[in-house]
């Protein structure tokens, strides 16, 4: 079996690949294999091109949740390939979903000797998402946030703090239609336009937003969740508890919040769309995303 380790040194707000490098070379493992990422895209290739050498293989992405995509977009297909998330990113939010604590997922010597378990994934478009697909305000600040970065002196907490905030005044008030199994899902009674949707496997995103707490990696289905604009005197409580993972069952949340579990879900926007899958930015023309059952062998770390 080899072991590959695919570093990726931008992720996070600190480079975390020399302690990563420094734990896997203490376990002096000679069919352990460092790579490290030069560009967006590089993981997916690394990740292929050993997964065509047709050796048992356990990917290791070190790095985000964009970083775990991309090395999944390189196994997929491939039944001799498992993957294994190290999240030293900025959201870290699929291992939070994942059985065992995060931090076990952080010591490579557990991680190596662990377990896999299989996976659902959702498709959208030709691409896959182990997470989360989202339309709508989020994505608007996902979108912002990555440009915040850019500015001088912005690290990665305050560029999403102020996107969301920036967003909140520009971006809440969106048009699209969902349709779960080919029904329409009617906007709640009294609202006008859709805040954001949420398509999901894992209970976490945006950095440990619990969106779909009734989300599970491996029933087979997709956890639907929707809000519809609400007004700005909503959206200190609603935040709150949509953090928690409070505002499906919070009694006014139930009012509006739309909720559900589904095979396929179509986001009718009578064209292009901003999408959101596991973090990455797409433009897409009226989505479909499906579930994919039983798609993947996820790696977690070994028990004390």
């Amino acid at each position: 079996m080899t072991h590959l380790f695919i570093l990726n040194a931008f992720a996070g707000i600190v480079d975390a690949t020399p302690e990563i490098k420094a734990q896997i070379e203490a376990l002096q493992m000679p069919n352990a294999v460092i790579e490290y990422t030069q560009k967006a895209g590089d993981a997916e290739h690394i990740a292929r091109r050993y997964a065509e050498q047709g050796d048992e293989l356990r990917v290791y992405a070190c790095g985000g949740d964009g970083t775990a995509n991309e090395a999944l977009h390189g196994i997929l297909g491939f039944e001799n390939a498992a993957l294994g998330v190290i999240p030293v990113g900025t959201g870290n939010d699929y291992v939070r979903s994942l059985p065992g604590e995060t931090k076990d997922f952080l010591d490579i010597a557990k991680m190596v000797h662990g377990a896999t378990i299989r996976v659902d994934l959702l498709k959208c478009g030709d691409r896959y998402a182990l997470n989360v697909v989202s339309v709508g305000y989020d994505c608007e600040v996902a979108d912002r946030a990555q440009k915040n970065k850019r500015l001088p002196m912005m690290s990665a907490v305050l560029a999403y703090r102020l996107a969301i905030v920036q967003c909140l005044l520009t971006k809440r008030k969106h048009t699209f239609t969902p349709y779960a199994d080919g029904k329409m899902i009617p906007i709640a009674k009294g609202f006008k336009s859709q805040m954001l949707a949420v398509a999901a496997k894992g209970k976490y995103y945006g950095g440990g937003i619990k969106a779909t707490p009734y989300a599970a990696l491996d029933d087979g289905l997709i956890d639907f969740m929707a809000i519809p604009t609400v007004p700005i005197s909503y959206f200190a409580w609603m935040f709150g508890a949509f953090t928690r993972g409070e505002h499906i069952d919070h009694p006014k949340g139930k009012t509006f919040i739309q909720h559900q579990k589904c095979k396929t879900l179509k986001i009718d926007n009578h064209g292009a769309i901003k999408v959101s899958i596991d973090g990455e930015m797409f433009v897409m023309q009226d989505p479909e995303i499906t579930v994919v059952p039983n798609a993947l062998d996820v790696i977690i770390p070994v028990k004390n």
